[in-house]
């Protein structure tokens, strides 16, 4: 059984409260507004699990410069 919130909120308020969010929180929200926080809590846990191992940082920008 579910239960349905009805929140009225203006624009402004919600601009001044993301406005207000740390950079981590805003990155945090880019990631679950873009639909990309599934796959990015899915490798994560591959990480942790050492299914994968994640690139250093000398491989990730091999070549770039």
């Amino acid at each position: 059984m579910g239960v349905g919130v009805m929140v009225e909120l203006e624009v402004e308020q919600l601009a001044n409260s993301i406005r207000k969010l740390n950079k981590a929180d805003k990155e945090l929200l880019t990631l679950l507004l873009s639909g990309e926080a599934r796959e990015i809590v899915r490798r994560i846990k591959d990480i942790k699990s050492k299914k994968v191992k994640p690139l250093t940082r000398e491989e990730a920008f091999k070549d770039v410069l």
